[in-house]
C-alpha cells in the first residue's frame, strides 16, 4: 500500500507544480500538451511523429492536430525519415530554441519562488534521492525489456 501512496504523492506534487507553471505556458499561447511536445522535441532532437505521440501519451490522431498547429507557428518542422520513407521526423526550429530559452528562464524564476522555503540541505538531498530513484527505474526498465 505504501507504493500506491508514493505514486499518489508524486502525482500530487506534479499536479501542483504544473498548476503553478501553467500561467507561464498560457502567456505564450500554449496548452500543457503543446508544451510537453515542444519540450520533448527540444530535449530529444528529431523523433518520429508516432514515437513522440507515444512519449507524450496521446493518440497519433490527437498528435497530428497539435503537430500541425506547432508547425504553423514555426516551432516544429516535418522532415522525411531517412530510415523509413513512410515515417516523418519531427524536428525543432530555431524559433523553438528561443521559446524554450524564455520559458526556462521564467520557469526557473517561478520554481525558485516555489522552493524558497525549502531548506537548502533538504532540497539537495531530495534532488539526489529522486535522481537515484530515476536511475534505478531506468535500469530496471532496461532489464525487464531484455527478459521477453
Amino acid at each position: 500500500m505504501q507504493e500506491i501512496q508514493l505514486l499518489e504523492l508524486f502525482s500530487r506534487v506534479y499536479r501542483r507544480l504544473v498548476r503553478r507553471l501553467a500561467p507561464l505556458f498560457h502567456a505564450e499561447g500554449f496548452s500543457g500538451t503543446e508544451i510537453l511536445v515542444l519540450w520533448k522535441v527540444h530535449k530529444k532532437g528529431s523523433l518520429r511523429a508516432t514515437e513522440l505521440a507515444g512519449h507524450i501519451g496521446i493518440p497519433p490522431s490527437t498528435f497530428t492536430g497539435i503537430f500541425d498547429r506547432l508547425v504553423a507557428r514555426g516551432l516544429l518542422e516535418r522532415v522525411p525519415d531517412p530510415g523509413d520513407r513512410r515515417s516523418v521526423l519531427v524536428r525543432g526550429t530555431p524559433a523553438l530554441a528561443e521559446l524554450i530559452g524564455r520559458l526556462i528562464e521564467a520557469m526557473e524564476e517561478e520554481l525558485r519562488h516555489i522552493f524558497k522555503a525549502v531548506p537548502e540541505d533538504y532540497y539537495r538531498r531530495l534532488m539526489a534521492d529522486l535522481e537515484l530513484l530515476c536511475r534505478y527505474l531506468e535500469q530496471e526498465e532496461g532489464e525487464s525489456h531484455g527478459r521477453a
